[in-house]
């Protein structure tokens, strides 16, 4: 039986939140990004969207920098996404809701 993997393995940033899904249930989403690795001509971070998405995603990129700079983006999407479905994003104590400026500033 294959397991799925939803925690990133070298962890460099996290930040919990709570999402409040469309049906009203709250759910604590852990955002982490991970150490960039080398793998052959390339970088690749893992990034994961605990509790909003039950996998861990590899973002590539040239080299280290470029690398995590797009993992941002892709959670920074990811996110946004989620909100215009309908979705909403607040602090781990409850306050908020929260926008994208809030979470990425």
């Amino acid at each position: 039986m294959t397991e799925k993997v939803n925690m990133v393995k070298y962890v460099i940033g996290e930040r919990q939140v709570l999402a409040k899904m469309k049906n009203g249930e709250f759910r604590l989403v852990k955002l982490q990004i991970g150490l960039p690795e080398p793998l052959e001509n390339r970088w690749q971070s893992e990034i994961a969207l605990d509790g909003l998405y039950p996998n861990v995603v590899k973002v590539p990129g040239v080299d280290s920098f470029q690398c995590l700079n797009l993992a941002f983006g892709v959670v920074r999407t990811a996110l946004e996404k989620f909100i215009e479905s309908g979705g909403e994003l607040y602090w781990k104590d409850g306050s908020g809701p929260l926008t994208l400026v809030d979470i990425f500033s």
